[in-house]
């Protein structure tokens, strides 16, 4: 497996390159944010100018960035939110989050210091676990992106640049993961855009069908309804 320097900005059969391949000419600002335009705007081009056989570090670091990113936006929305809102759309606020339990930012006082400095001491500490949101992300897009990789084997779907085309497809998806900061609907939007790009992914770069890549991209889809459903299923219980 390759795991060298992808940051040769290399064109693919004339298309569009990979911006995050040129991080290196472009800078690493630049290349991101010119990765989630091309990705919102023109996400088949995207992934017809992506290499998969460049490495896995680049699509990690992307992954990385964009989960602790999405996290840590998503926690100062949230915080700032629980202080400005009515108690019920507190409440619904909590209820729609998928991707964290939004209740550890809520409650002013819990903390005893007051509504500002409780804040300030809630993005304290979520900033020191951001190595371990990085190590666990890279735990579950492995654990997903090795389930998927398997389905395709087993179904003999194609596959054409093996696990580490599956990988930069898994990895470039998440890009979406940044809606998530939207309040209230940015989990859901989030999850359905995620498995959009992740189907068509599927399809251009390893040539997966569309009724297979359908089935594959709704996986995440349905593991995120389920988390849903089962967090009411025990709210209900308690």
């Amino acid at each position: 497996m390759n795991s060298g320097d992808d940051s040769t900005g290399a064109w693919r059969d004339a298309a569009p390159a990979n911006p995050w391949e040129e991080r290196k000419d472009r800078g690493r600002v630049s290349a991101f944010l010119a990765t989630l335009a091309l990705l919102a705007t023109a996400p088949r081009k995207f992934f017809e100018g992506t290499r998969p056989d460049a490495g896995i570090w680049g699509p990690l670091f992307f992954v990385g960035l964009i989960t602790i990113i999405g996290v840590l936006l998503n926690a100062v929305i949230l915080t700032v939110l629980s202080f400005a809102l009515p108690e019920p759309a507190v409440e619904l606020l909590y209820r729609m989050e998928i991707s964290m339990d939004a209740s550890q930012f809520a409650g002013s006082g819990e903390l005893g210091f007051g509504p500002t400095l409780s804040a300030l001491i809630i993005i304290q500490v979520l900033l020191l676990l951001l190595p371990v949101i990085f190590a666990l992300t890279l735990f579950f897009m492995l654990l997903f992106g090795g389930l998927v990789h398997l389905l395709l084997i087993v179904t003999r779907t194609p596959r054409r640049h093996g696990f580490r085309g599956t990988w930069a497809v898994l990895c470039f998806a998440n890009g979406a993961f940044v809606l998530s900061i939207v309040p209230f609907a940015g989990d859901t939007v989030s999850v359905i855009c995620t498995a959009a790009l992740f189907g068509l992914g599927l399809r251009v770069i390893q040539g997966v069908g569309l009724v297979r890549a359908v089935v594959l991209s709704s996986i995440l889809p349905l593991l995120a309804l389920l988390s849903l459903l089962a967090r009411f299923r025990m709210e209900a219980i308690v």
